[in-house]
């Protein structure tokens, strides 16, 4: 039992978990300036290296995260197709989705 269970499904823990997760784990990442001798790299040795923006960095991550939330959603959704009975779903050869009524 956790505390979500009947307010959200399983599926949807699965979609946003792992980016809610991702983004705390970030923004404690940032919030280690009290702690710089546990950091792996120096603020120093940061600004030298990271040659991209903050923004541009952002951008690509929220796109990487919206294609892991739709391809997820898209599995659990080829998943869920087991609970319709008399309704098979086949991957044909070139990639698409056939669905067959029996």
């Amino acid at each position: 039992m956790v505390f979500w269970e009947g307010y959200v499904s399983d599926e949807v823990m699965g979609i946003f978990a792992p980016i809610v997760i991702y983004w705390l784990y970030a923004g404690f990442y940032q919030l280690l300036p009290p702690l710089d001798e546990y950091r792996l790299h120096t603020r120093k040795e940061e600004e030298e290296k990271n040659l991209v923006p903050l923004s541009k960095v952002v951008k690509g991550v929220l796109l990487q995260q919206l294609v892991q939330a739709v391809v997820a959603h898209a599995l659990f959704l080829y998943a869920s197709w087991d609970r319709f009975p008399g309704v098979s779903v086949c991957l044909t050869w070139n990639g698409d989705f056939t669905v067959i009524e029996a």
